[in-house]
């Protein structure tokens, strides 16, 4: 393990957790390593590997004992608390979305945009993105690297579990509901979401939601700020995995022999060829996988600089705790 000292706030949550799982699969051994939360989880036990540590209270803990500080508590704790944690000289990964916006603030995805950390004064803090936007611009990178990329349009269907895990209980509980014939009663989302498909979000004023202008302004600050990105964000009743349908249309003419050739030396990418009858799907290689999976990769019907393709990933995975441990190793 690597000489740092290392906080997960927000530690009880479903992000929480997916950071002490990779932990002990990608640095094995002791860590010196603190768990903070709300006071509501604050002195319940949790175990990295062997070693067993008791959850703190982020409103009594002195953030100078660490030097690394991944933030998975929501946009309110991350504003609150990251800044307290980069005056005691703490550098900060946050997952949440309030520091995504800002122009100071490097927005990484490693595999696309690590160079963007090379100047940035630490301590300080940087940001995770959306979790579909870091599938998607896994999968865009050898694209646009090849042939220019000029418009996406991606259509997501995203697990409950990128709600946290008040969304994974309410698929559960909803799911035993209507299988007993009892009544269903929303709380989490503003309708049904067993056996249903909802929008992703909160409806802005111009009828996107915000997870969809997430992903055009993410992919815009990580990729290239002339992509145009239009989105329709759905919640799907799947517990793990964000699937994304992707068309996308260049400058140049597309080789598709070119494309899967760099899409096979892309770090982090996994592709399914196109001539397979399968396809990645969220359940079988997108849970508890750490590589972005990509299939059905197909040339537009009538222009040859569009392709279509599908995409699945863990969102607690890639989309949130391994991409900030990822960051970490780029800072190391």
């Amino acid at each position: 393990m690597f000489n740092k000292k290392l906080v997960i706030v927000g530690a009880s949550g479903a992000v929480g957790r997916v950071f002490i799982e990779l932990l002990d699969e990608m640095y094995p051994g002791n860590k010196d390593l603190f768990l903070v939360a709300s006071k509501r989880s604050a002195g319940r036990s949790m175990f990295c590997g062997k070693q067993e540590f008791i959850i703190q209270d982020i409103e009594e803990f002195d953030f100078s004992q660490v030097d690394i500080a991944f933030f998975s508590a929501g946009a309110e704790t991350a504003e609150k608390y990251a800044p307290i944690a980069v005056s005691k000289g703490c550098i900060v990964i946050d997952n949440s979305s309030q520091f995504r916006t800002d122009l100071d603030k490097p927005l990484i995805v490693p595999e696309v945009n690590s160079k963007d950390l090379k100047n940035f004064k630490l301590p300080g803090i940087i940001a995770n993105p959306n979790c579909s936007t870091a599938q998607l611009v896994v999968a865009l990178k050898p694209i646009h690297d090849l042939f220019k990329i000029e418009r996406v349009d991606v259509a997501s269907y995203q697990s409950v579990s990128g709600t946290g895990k008040e969304g994974i209980d309410e698929l559960l509980e909803q799911t035993e509901s209507f299988l007993n014939k009892k009544e269903i009663k929303p709380r989490v989302y503003g309708a049904q979401i067993a056996f249903n498909v909802i929008p992703a979000g909160d409806i802005l004023e111009n009828n996107y939601t915000n997870e969809e202008m997430k992903m055009s302004f993410e992919t815009n600050k990580i990729l290239d700020k002339d992509i145009k990105l239009s989105a329709t964000c759905s919640r799907v009743p799947v517990l793990f995995g964000h699937s994304l349908a992707v068309h996308v249309e260049t400058k140049k003419e597309i080789d598709l022999n070119l494309l899967r050739d760099e899409i096979k030396k892309q770090k982090g990418l996994d592709i399914f060829d196109s001539q397979d009858f399968t396809s990645p799907n969220a359940v079988d290689h997108a849970e508890g996988k750490n590589p972005v999976s990509v299939g059905r990769l197909r040339l537009d019907l009538w222009k040859n600089n569009r392709i279509n393709f599908w995409v699945v990933a863990d969102n607690l995975r890639k989309g949130a705790a391994l991409n900030s441990l990822q960051i970490l190793d780029e800072l190391l």
